[in-house]
């Protein structure tokens, strides 16, 4: 797949390397690739390949994998999962009755699962009928708790995932996969944040900026903390 002529096709899907998705996602790209790509390993002196958890809905550019802004959610999704340390076989069978029950590949970037995520929760237990399981997400960390609080800064159009906004839902930047290719931008004025920490790093003040780029200052000191945090 060539990018460059291909844009037309990436508009409205967003389009993400391993590093910028792991920037994003706070996921390792270690991890983002096993997921998305399976790996290799030795068991018992025998060698074992992990399938993925899913796949990208991108193909890969030159043979690199990429992702698009449905990964991207998915990914953050699946990693709460497994910060409840969920063991990978667990996790692979609530990710496959997950897109089994919606018929969907990438079922918890979807808004069922926020809206009607308990009677779902139940649905998949259920389905995956494994009574060590239930107890993991029996306590306060419930399934359905872990995706109500995960998607809340993310909106939805005609039931998929549309619109992220990352600083825990307030408005100044959002990841939209319809403008930018999905690289996280200032709403309002539509800047790319890290072109406002490029010109902040060359040593520019935020009023300098804001008059450089003709936006408000607020919103370069938004775009700054923006950054700021995710390279902490």
């Amino acid at each position: 797949m060539d990018v460059r002529s291909s844009n037309t096709e990436l508009l409205g899907v967003g389009i993400y390397t391993v590093p910028q998705a792991s920037r994003l996602s706070t996921v390792p790209p270690t991890r983002i690739k096993r997921w998305l790509k399976g790996r290799t390993r030795e068991y018992n002196g025998q060698k074992v390949f992990d399938a993925p958890l899913w796949e990208s809905s991108l193909p890969d550019v030159d043979g690199t994998l990429h992702l698009s802004f449905r990964d991207l959610i998915e990914l953050r999704m699946v990693d709460r999962f497994r910060a409840q340390r969920l063991s990978m076989p667990y996790l692979r069978k609530v990710v496959a009755a997950a897109r089994e029950l919606l018929g969907d590949s990438h079922p918890f970037s979807t808004s069922r699962f926020k809206t009607d995520g308990k009677r779902l929760y139940l649905e998949v237990l259920k389905r995956i009928q494994e009574p060590e399981l239930v107890e993991v997400l029996s306590g306060q960390m419930a399934f359905h708790s872990i995706i109500a609080v995960g998607l809340k800064d993310v909106e939805f159009e005609d039931g998929v995932a549309s619109l992220w906004r990352p600083e825990s839902g307030r408005g100044d930047v959002v990841v939209d996969p319809e403008r930018s290719f999905g690289q996280p931008i200032l709403s309002e004025f539509g800047v790319p944040t890290s072109a406002i920490m490029l010109s902040a790093n060359a040593g520019r003040t935020p009023r300098e900026i804001s008059r450089d780029f003709e936006i408000s200052e607020r919103a370069v000191k938004s775009a700054i903390a923006f950054e700021e945090k995710l390279a902490a």
